[in-house]
């Protein structure tokens, strides 16, 4: 009997320690779920997206009455051609000369030429350089003495010679490509 006694203690003893363990864990959990739904609380979490859209708005609003008025930007136009966007210039590589037209004086000059388009452009020009020098050539030996007297004649050249070269290219390659003739080199003695 008096061992029975002592095996009755003995258990209610283990059941009232469990006790006090099993509250300070309940204790923990529910202040554990109190802060995390408190942090949520104070960062926002469960405001409306209304009253945040509300919040935003007023902000962009204050933002926009505090900058000064800008002129709007101008339209910019669309590319028709994405590609044509790198430059190539290629330089002919022997000078050009030809005597002035009724005169003695000779002119050479070194071209070169400018493109937006892809390599095949400068490919052709290498392709048909001869017929390229040639009607270039054309075009220099039909310059006079009094030409080269006037303040556009360079320009006036360079627009001859981009002509003449297109030309080439569009009757052998269907495409002529060069938009700008410019000069290396410019000589007349």
């Amino acid at each position: 009997m008096a061992e029975e006694k002592t095996a009755e203690s003995g258990e209610e003893k283990s059941k009232l320690s469990i006790v006090p363990i099993l509250i300070a864990v309940l204790a923990s959990v529910v202040v554990s779920i109190g802060a995390v739904f408190a942090t949520l609380y104070f960062t926002g979490f469960f405001d409306s997206e209304s009253e945040l859209e509300a919040e935003l708005a007023r902000i962009e609003a204050e933002e926009v009455a505090e900058e000064p008025e800008e002129e709007a930007a101008p339209e910019l136009l669309e590319t028709p051609n994405p590609s044509r966007l790198d430059t190539l210039y290629y330089e002919i590589a022997r000078p050009l000369t030809a005597n002035v037209s009724e005169s003695r004086k000779v002119m050479q000059i070194t071209v070169a030429v400018m493109t937006h388009y892809d390599e095949s452009v400068v490919a052709n020009i290498t392709k048909h350089e001869l017929s390229v020098r040639s009607a270039m050539l054309s075009v220099l030996t039909g310059t006079t003495e009094d030409d080269l007297t006037n303040p556009a004649f360079k320009d006036d050249l360079a627009e001859d010679l981009r002509i003449a070269i297109n030309s080439v290219l569009e009757q052998y390659e269907d495409f002529g490509g060069i938009e700008k003739v410019l000069f290396s080199e410019f000589l007349v003695q």
